[in-house]
């Protein structure tokens, strides 16, 4: 074997290579080969929740005080998405160890759960990344699905009647899109809520996006809560006719032959949003990915600027 390796040497620095990689891998929870495929394989974006907005800033700065109270009493007093994004502002720029030792010292209390859920979810698809699952290394996957087994785990553990309810079940939606659950589970948990909000933006985005064809959805799901769309806000409408032509674009090389896309598109330019509609910003989001996947270039970047400050590529 000596004379073999002193014949080839470079085979001995390889294997080498190869085990110091395992050794860090296994003991120290680094890859290099997993970052490196993510380097060059990842949809590079940046995504800030808080919106820029001064209100969801004193909420992570009161998080990260230890303001218990003066964090629920904020989030308690906010509706609709702008107390889905002050959830979502928490995930992102919360501190792991106050968002721990809350839900340590409180654990019936459903409020430290549901920030914690919120706060996994978000690490997961940093993890995981936007683009399609054939870019996401198997370990990267494989944490991608844990953070999310954690995260339903909480939520399933939250009072049936809980006051979070409507973000509860909007974000155990995100979260089974990505697992192997029945479909049936799908829709009961959309059905037991959405009576307390017909037009609730998150638990219709969630809900839209985990009965998508991508995620494992039929078309016969699709088209049913098309049908019940004439019975929604006009916002939640547009939010959702933006998904599907998405989907139908970037997921099944749809092409927009009849410009009926286009005209859609060129519509939401007029259209009048409630300015205390957060979810405009993910509107705006797939408005500029829909132009850029049909090469409407001028709408494209148009949608862009409106995606800012939420989002950046």
């Amino acid at each position: 074997m000596n004379e073999f390796f002193e014949s080839y040497p470079y085979v001995k620095w390889i294997l080498i290579g190869f085990g110091v990689l395992a050794l860090l891998s296994k003991y120290l929870n680094f890859d290099p080969l997993d970052n490196l495929i993510n380097r060059f394989t990842k949809y590079k974006f940046k995504e800030d929740n808080s919106l820029g907005l001064e209100e969801f800033k004193e909420l992570n700065r009161l998080m990260n005080e230890g303001n218990r109270l003066g964090v629920q009493k904020r989030i308690d007093s906010l509706k609709g998405s702008y107390r889905t994004f002050a959830f979502r502002s928490l995930a992102q720029y919360a501190n792991e160890t106050d968002v721990n030792s809350w839900l340590n010292s409180e654990t019936r209390s459903d409020l430290p759960k549901v920030i914690k859920a919120y706060k996994l979810v978000f690490d997961a698809w940093e993890i995981r990344g936007r683009d399609t699952v054939d870019t996401v290394s198997e370990k990267n996957l494989a944490n991608f699905k844990y953070k999310l087994v954690e995260a339903k785990e909480l939520l399933k553990s939250t009072n049936e009647d809980s006051k979070y309810r409507l973000n509860i079940n909007a974000l155990l939606l995100k979260i089974y899109k990505a697992l192997n659950v029945e479909r049936d589970l799908i829709k009961d948990t959309y059905q037991n809520a959405v009576q307390e909000d017909e037009n609730h933006a998150e638990l219709n985005f969630s809900y839209f996006s985990a009965i998508s064809p991508k995620w494992g959805g039929s078309m016969d799901e699709v088209n049913a809560f098309l049908d019940q769309l004439p019975q929604k806000s006009e916002f939640i409408n547009h939010l959702i006719t933006a998904q599907y032509y998405f989907d139908y674009v970037h997921m099944m090389d749809g092409k927009d032959d009849s410009k009926r896309m286009k005209a859609f598109i060129e519509e939401m330019k007029s259209q009048p949003i409630d300015k205390d509609e957060l979810y405009k910003y993910e509107l705006y989001v797939l408005l500029y990915w829909l132009a850029n996947n049909l090469s409407y270039s001028d709408l494209e970047n148009y949608y862009k600027q409106l995606a800012l400050p939420y989002w950046k590529d």
